[in-house]
């Protein structure tokens, strides 16, 4: 900032002031980009002269300066930048990539405005207008409200951004008349009869509230001033825009409520059973970050999302990962009636051509463990040299190999690395590009080939495959193959499903794994908690192979037991194929990149502790002593980084190692999740204390720095970041992602990068899933650590995870660091 006030000759104060009602990251990137479309959109709204005056009046106090009053600074400031030497100011400034990275979750109004002139809306006066009503209204409530905001700034930044970027229609902005006040803009462009238009309900909620004086409204509970108990939250979507962000757009709550007569007559008009609404008070619901109905009674909840109200019997159904597992007799049952509806034995001695393609999708959903959707659609090709070249969603068997060719998914919100974190990975790392969307080719445990010889194939035209079920008879197949679960359950009183038979191997494979997400990469059953973990999971595919054959021959050899069927007569497959690389997270990260990071970071620090002592030197000391403490943090607790690293030492218990984790909750800490320091961190904290002493008696003349530094070792539990960096303006630095990766420039991957290390470390160590997925905090009902449904404690889950973080932390050469304590 001081830098720029230099450039430019405006005072500092006045930029301050500018880029706080912005929004603006400490590196102010992409800045003259940002500053000409802030001028372009704000000079749109100047034309709509009563919107500008509701929103100069919307100011509390008339002397403090709303962002129409900075206009001739940003001309200034666009001007200044245009002219200068490119090697007189930051890259950043200049920078028109248009990439978003990292900063979208933070600073949502700087990133919307990083739209570079290629862009399809760049010449549409009506989104400029509409994005204009957005900065100035975020600025408004940034000027009333400060940190009480709720998540309004955040939802309408992003409606922009998302028709920005082409994800929603243009043609949701109709342009704005002259005439316009901000509640007519609200009533007519944001509204369709009386209900939100759901494309821009985040901007109808930021309008809203400065409309309404209002500020952050999270804190209201459900309808009728009854307590509502939360029995479940669940992460459904999330937003892919950014590649460091990990929090949900939506959520899944249900909500238990005793209610009165008269919640309960609003439940009966909602459409609620009237004996059930008698008994049974309970709603579920989709919340958003922009919902307008969070804190409204119950009777809003239902006027603005009735469409979306669903009964609690809908939506208290099993999850579709959890079910009743078939024993070994009932899938024998299956195995056995699937092959005589093959080959027209027993019971089904009538049948059909249906029949015999229903026999065999039988076969393969014991065998592949595969939705019976993706089955139907299985292709047959010669040999793997016939593989298309890009292989997603493709499910085969190679005739030549005797083998399935199973698809891994990948995680959906996967993005591209930047080309430095790539050189980094891939160079000093030791990585190899993680494969996307590729397949592993399985040796087939059953004489699989046998059956298909014996249909009449036909090779699809300008193909080299060959459809194993004919696209035109899907329907009458799948019809067929339920009619004759129906006809064994009849016959032998069992409760055979399709879903159930279908995931049968899902459970063998977990049987093996202890892992959920080993088991949704091999059949494609996919689930919330499994999605989320495979996006930070690593695997070699040599190891999908392996697991699969593990858990296949496992479960055929107890089949063939209630079959009868000799262990001579098993199939001696052979694997011919050999699968290379690894599946899974982008960020693999392999022990030699963080052994060398771990290196890097030491050498930092003793080269700043070389220096003469004086200030400078000590802020370069204590600046690389924390960025060393916090890296060892990430990758030590698996902390996410969509948050500050805001650790307090009365979240820290030393005595037993225990931390309270609340990197990605809400106000109430609900997901809050316990990890554990090792004693080798508990002891590199208490030196970071120690240093704090020293530092705060050599820098007692830089009073404000003096004050934090004295709020944080105040007694006997201070309610201040337990971290920071100090800048060089002798000023507290949040310890923020952006602020940890410019304080360490080698390090090129996103921040959260320890969280895809540690799962796939933790899983080749040979960690259990529920223990990691607990560390790493993903959960779902009936899932929680530590919950009333489990049996597992912080005690017993760290008594078993203290010797491989241990060896972890050996490997990667973490030890006890000296700051000033000892100079």
């Amino acid at each position: 900032m001081e830098q720029l006030a230099r450039l430019t000759g405006v005072e500092l104060s006045c930029l301050e002031g500018v880029f706080a009602l912005l929004k603006a990251p400490d590196d102010l990137t992409h800045l003259l980009l940002v500053l000409e479309n802030v001028n372009r959109a704000l000079q749109t709204v100047q034309g709509t002269q009563k919107i500008r005056e509701d929103l100069d009046d919307a100011t509390e106090k008339k002397e403090e300066k709303g962002l129409f009053h900075y206009l001739p600074v940003i001309t200034q400031i666009i001007a200044v930048l245009k002219g200068c030497d490119r090697e007189s100011c930051p890259e950043t400034w200049l920078d028109q990539s248009g990439k978003q990275r990292g900063i979208i979750n933070d600073h949502p109004e700087w990133a919307m405005l990083i739209l570079t002139p290629d862009a399809e809306c760049y010449g549409n006066d009506a989104y400029w207008q509409h994005t204009g009503v957005v900065i100035a209204c975020s600025a408004v409530q940034r000027k009333r409200h400060q940190a009480h905001i709720g998540s309004e700034i955040t939802a309408a930044c992003r409606d922009i951004r998302t028709i920005g970027n082409g994800k929603k229609s243009l043609g949701l902005l109709v342009e704005i008349e002259m005439d316009a006040t901000l509640k007519s803009y609200r009533q007519q462009y944001l509204l369709k009869s009386d209900e939100i238009l759901e494309p821009l309900s985040g901007i109808e909620l930021l309008v809203r509230k400065v409309l309404d004086h209002k500020g952050k409204t999270r804190d209201g509970g459900g309808g009728g001033g009854h307590p509502a108990r939360t029995i479940e939250r669940r992460v459904d979507v999330s937003d892919s825009d950014d590649e460091e962000n990990e929090g949900p757009e939506k959520s899944m709550q249900l909500l238990e409520s005793a209610g009165d007569e008269q919640a309960q007559g609003r439940q009966r008009a909602a459409g609620l059973h009237p004996k059930e609404s008698q008994t049974l008070r309970a709603v579920s619901f989709t919340e958003s970050k922009a919902s307008p109905t969070l804190g409204f009674d119950l009777r809003d909840l239902i006027r603005r999302q009735s469409s979306r109200i669903q009964h609690i019997s809908q939506s208290n159904q099993r999850l579709p990962f959890r079910y009743a597992s078939l024993s070994r007799v009932e899938l024998s049952l299956a195995a056995k009636a699937a092959f005589e509806l093959f080959t027209g034995r027993g019971r089904f001695e009538k049948r059909d051509d249906e029949d015999v393609y229903a026999g065999l999708l039988l076969l393969l959903m014991i065998w592949l463990g595969r939705p019976v959707e993706q089955i139907l659609g299985m292709r047959v090709y010669n040999h793997r040299h016939e593989l298309p070249k890009h292989r997603k969603d493709v499910l085969a068997f190679l005739i030549e190999e005797h083998a399935f060719v199973l698809p891994i998914p990948s995680p959906e919100w996967r993005n591209s690395l930047q080309d430095d974190a790539k050189k980094l990975l891939f160079t000093a790392g030791g990585s190899t590009p993680a494969l996307v969307d590729e397949v592993v080719v399985v040796a087939s445990p059953v004489r699989m080939g046998k059956f298909i010889s014996r249909l009449s194939l036909v090779r699809k035209s300008r193909t080299k495959y060959r459809e194993l079920f004919p696209e035109w008879r899907h329907g009458g197949i799948e019809e067929a193959m339920r009619a004759a679960v129906s006809k064994i359950n009849r016959a032998h009183r069992m409760r055979l499903t399709p879903r159930r038979i279908s995931q049968a191997l899902f459970d063998e494979i977990v049987c093996h794994s202890s892992d959920w997400v080993d088991a949704y990469l091999l059949t494609g059953h996919r689930f919330t908690v499994a999605d989320v973990a495979a996006h930070y999971y690593s695997v070699p595919a040599g190891y999908l192979e392996t697991l699969y054959h593990a858990a296949a021959v496992s479960l055929r050899n107890s089949i063939y037991q209630y079959l009868s069927v000799e262990e001579k007569h098993h199939y001696a497959f052979k694997q011919v194929v050999q699968n290379r690389g690894d599946h899974g997270s982008k960020l693999n990260l392999k022990p030699i990149l963080l052994t060398r990071l771990v290196k890097h970071l030491k050498g930092e620090l003793r080269a700043a502790r070389r220096l003469q002592p004086e200030d400078e030197s000590w802020r370069q000391t204590h600046n690389h002593y924390v960025a060393y403490i916090a890296f060892w943090l990430l990758f030590a607790t698996g902390y996410r980084a969509v948050n500050d690293l805001i650790f307090r030492w009365r979240e820290i218990d030393f005595a037993s190692g225990f931390l309270a984790i609340s990197d990605k909750d809400d106000e109430a800490m609900s997901q809050a999740r316990v990890a554990w320091l090792l004693p080798e961190l508990r002891d590199q904290l208490r030196q970071y204390a120690s240093h704090l002493e020293v530092l705060q008696a050599r820098l007692y003349q830089r009073a404000s720095l003096y004050e934090h530094l004295e709020a944080v070792l105040s007694e006997p539990q201070p309610d201040v970041p337990l971290m920071f960096f100090i800048s060089d303006s002798w000023q507290m630095v949040q310890l923020s992602p952006e602020n940890l990766r410019r304080h360490v420039p080698l390090f090129t991957l996103p921040v959260n990068a320890s969280r895809h290390y540690l799962r796939s470390a933790l899983r080749a160590e040979g960690v259990r899933g529920e223990l990691v997925n607990a560390f790493m905090g993903h959960a779902q009902q009936g899932q929680e650590p530590f919950g009333a449904f489990s049996t597992l404690t912080p005690v017993k889950m760290f008594r078993e995870l203290a010797p491989v973080l241990s060896k972890m932390r050996r490997e990667a050469g973490w030890t006890v660091q000296q700051g000033l304590a000892d100079e």
